[in-house]
């Protein structure tokens, strides 16, 4: 039975009724710490080489199925979309301002006017 814990570097592996030990999870060098960091070290640069390796191609792939053109008009898009978002945000906040102004005016009642 193997039971593993998220965030351990070891996996508790059962040796009969009542008795478990500590293995190395895989990947990992058994024994000094410092084997263990150096190992994620290079992994964490490994995963970064294939994140900017796939971004690298996926731009390729991207290049070669859609004219630069189209990509423009894809890009002005997304840009008039977000200007619209930005209109009626302003707007719902000129509301705003405007009801708080109105609010804040002294309420109408009996005003004395004096005629000379």
């Amino acid at each position: 039975m193997t039971d593993q814990r998220q965030g351990s570097s070891s996996v508790r592996r059962s040796r009969g009724p009542g008795r478990a030990t500590l293995a190395p999870s895989a990947g990992l060098p058994a024994g000094d710490p410092a084997d263990a960091a150096e190992r994620i070290a290079e992994l964490e640069a490994r995963l970064a080489r294939l994140e900017t390796g796939l971004r690298d191609r996926g731009r390729e792939l991207m290049g070669r199925v859609m004219p630069p053109e189209a990509t423009r008009h894809f890009r002005n898009a997304g840009r008039e979309q977000l200007l619209g978002v930005r209109s009626i945000v302003d707007f719902w906040i000129a509301r705003i301002d405007a009801a708080e102004t109105h609010s804040r005016r002294p309420a109408r009642g009996r005003q004395r006017i004096d005629v000379d």
